[in-house]
């Protein structure tokens, strides 16, 4: 695919067209997630739709401009509540002087159509998220399946994005819960 002409705008709610679209990008970006982790990657429609009215939550679209058709979608918060089964007290714990001024930022996901991956789009919406952080000298924090640890090397990815754009940052692992099965039928 050439390079499209893309831009980002950030909203607080996505309705209409705007919410269709998103929800496309976004279960075609994390469908395949479905069978590679333990933990629901993918939301339901419900989840997604309440997640896009959440006006606590911002919303990044890519959209390109020549189709006008959106092609990225991130979400992104420093209210910490609006985050399913986040534990509020860890980051108040290790972070105090972030938390108590709210620049803890969760990107809850980042999501770009496969016709547009390797076209610049996941690293719009890192950049543009993690400036946010870097201006307020706050902490951004996301959860990684296994999969996209090891298969795609997703940290270091996002570390390489943020680096390049001179906000110097370290990132490591905070927690990692791990899933364990006993098979009984081999019994």
């Amino acid at each position: 695919m050439p390079r499209a002409t893309t831009v980002l705008d950030t909203t607080t709610t996505l309705t209409g067209d705007d919410l269709e679209q998103a929800w496309k990008v976004y279960e075609l970006a994390f469908a395949g997630l479905a069978t590679r982790a333990v933990q629901q990657h993918l939301m339901t429609r419900d989840e997604f739709e309440e997640v896009c009215a959440d006006e606590r939550v911002l919303k990044y679209v890519v959209r390109d401009v020549d189709l006008d058709v959106l092609c990225g979608f991130a979400t992104f918060s420093n209210d910490l509540s609006t985050v399913y089964q986040l534990s509020e007290a860890y980051y108040e714990q290790r972070w105090p002087r972030q938390f108590a001024e709210r620049s803890i930022w969760y990107i809850g996901c980042v999501g770009v159509h496969p016709a547009y991956r390797s076209s610049g789009v996941f690293v719009t919406l890192v950049e543009a998220m993690c400036r946010v952080v870097h201006d307020n000298r706050g902490i951004a924090s996301l959860d990684i399946c296994r999969y996209n640890d090891e298969r795609l090397a997703l940290p270091r990815l996002i570390g390489r994005i943020v680096n390049s754009f001179g906000h110097e940052t370290t990132g490591e692992r905070l927690d990692e819960q791990t899933y364990w099965a006993y098979d009984f039928a081999s019994a």
